[in-house]
């Protein structure tokens, strides 16, 4: 989920949508909520959290190298970009990487993916404390009802489904936090004249030299050239279906503008509590179901009707 492009709201496109916009719409929300319960799986089956988050941040990093290179483009060093990757690399991913791995080992799936489904509405709260947006009565209120719904996680006694685990929804909360620190960051400091592949590439393989040595010194990696289990798999799945769903997202905000596309937040909300109920039995109390109603909600009153007129490449 920490793959999302930072700088949707500020691409103006007139592009029309078309109904496969919709299909692939539906596709990048079911592959990112499957993601999180493949998270969950992982750390299960035994993996640690700062292993997992490399070995994910490997695979995607990866992907995205492959794709540079079937364009006949080039990772762009440059110091611009080299911060720009250091500052998303550390806010965007391998933090909150290593948080999605550790809430996912306690709570379940659908409460991670409401969770992290607050990144908007910390986003637009964080533009308006930096000035970089205007202040708007519908999408202030938009972040109150979100807020409303964090609350709804942690604080009744009988929200969770076992006592002493509010903690790790604070880590999500967190996570998306630092997530909304690097979409301000990246909206307002992005380095001229460079793709989003290639900035996609920096920051992702940034966060690969930071989460390296600190797998490394903690003896978390986990085995590459030996018999691959659950784990593994389970990392690598998550790697590519974030790398294949930021892909599709990268087609979308070019093709259909960003306002469209900005709308997968719902479908990846919806998929992530619908992939945790299939595939764990995942039952929910009425405050969980509450929380993601309101948070459905604050994410639809904070969303831009309209694009920014900046353009941003792509």
């Amino acid at each position: 989920m920490s793959d999302l492009p930072t700088d949707i709201s500020r691409i103006d496109t007139s592009l029309s949508v078309r109904p496969a916009h919709y299909a692939l719409l539906l596709l990048m929300g079911i592959l990112w909520g499957l993601a999180l319960s493949l998270a969950k799986i992982g750390v299960q089956a035994g993996g640690h959290p700062v292993g997992m988050a490399l070995w994910q941040v490997c695979t995607s990093t990866t992907l995205l190298l492959g794709l540079l290179l079937l364009q006949s483009k080039r990772p762009v060093i440059r110091a611009d970009v080299a911060r720009f990757g250091l500052i998303c690399g550390s806010c965007g991913v391998a933090f909150p990487a290593i948080a999605l791995f550790w809430c996912a080992l306690y709570l379940p799936a659908g409460v991670v993916a409401i969770a992290f489904a607050s990144m908007p509405l910390f986003t637009y709260l964080l533009a308006v404390l930096l000035k970089i947006e205007r202040a708007q009565r519908r999408r202030l209120a938009g972040v109150v009802i979100g807020l409303m719904a964090m609350a709804l996680l942690v604080l009744p006694q009988s929200a969770l489904p076992a006592p002493g685990l509010a903690p790790w929804v604070l880590l999500a909360l967190v996570a998306s936090i630092s997530m909304s620190l690097e979409n301000s960051y990246a909206g307002g400091y992005r380095p001229p004249a460079v793709g989003s592949l290639e900035l996609s590439f920096a920051r992702q393989g940034t966060a690969v030299l930071l989460l390296l040595p600190l797998a490394l010194t903690s003896g978390t990696t986990l085995p590459l050239f030996e018999s691959w289990g659950t784990a593994q798999y389970a990392a690598t799945g998550n790697g590519l279906l974030s790398g294949i769903a930021f892909t599709t997202l990268l087609y979308v905000i070019k093709s259909a503008g960003p306002v469209f596309a900005s709308q997968t937040a719902y479908v990846i909300t919806l998929a992530g509590v619908a992939w945790g109920m299939i595939i764990f039995a995942e039952t929910h109390s009425i405050y969980i179901w509450l929380a993601l109603v309101l948070t459905l909600t604050g994410i639809g009153m904070v969303r831009p009707q309209k694009p920014s007129s900046r353009l941003a490449a792509t």
